[in-house]
């Protein structure tokens, strides 16, 4: 004799919707933020270049380079991986919001991490 499974609660409509939209406006605003510090990566690559030329800058390059390809490679890599497991999550019938803000949290510590990498890398003489 089995007994018949649980069906599963159903979630609340209106949390599905406040928790789509709030998912959908932390992806927007992680692509926008997302384009900016991939705006800031050249300005990192220049900056090492001037290292090389200018005689009044002291540089670290390697650390310039680990701040700045380790800011594109986050950058890209948690973004694609917040949009993709919301999507998953979506697809699931799960809250999303976890996954999209989780993405956005690690991209701005990504980025205040690379600007301290920076200011340790670079100091006028």
């Amino acid at each position: 004799m089995s007994s018949p499974t649980p069906a599963a609660r159903r979630r609340n409509p209106a949390l599905v919707i406040v928790d789509i939209v709030a998912s959908v406006a932390v992806i927007a605003f992680a692509l926008v933020f997302g384009l900016v510090m991939l705006g800031i990566v050249p300005q990192l690559v220049e900056l090492a270049a001037t290292c090389d030329t200018d005689a009044s800058l002291q540089c670290n390059t390697a650390l310039l380079g680990v701040a700045t390809y380790g800011l594109l490679g986050v950058t890209v890599i948690v973004f694609c991986l917040g949009l993709g497991l919301g999507i998953v999550r979506a697809i699931q019938r799960r809250y999303t919001f976890p996954w999209t803000f989780g993405a956005l949290i690690i991209m701005v510590l990504a980025y205040y991490l690379s600007v301290i990498l920076t200011g340790q890398a670079v100091q006028a003489a």
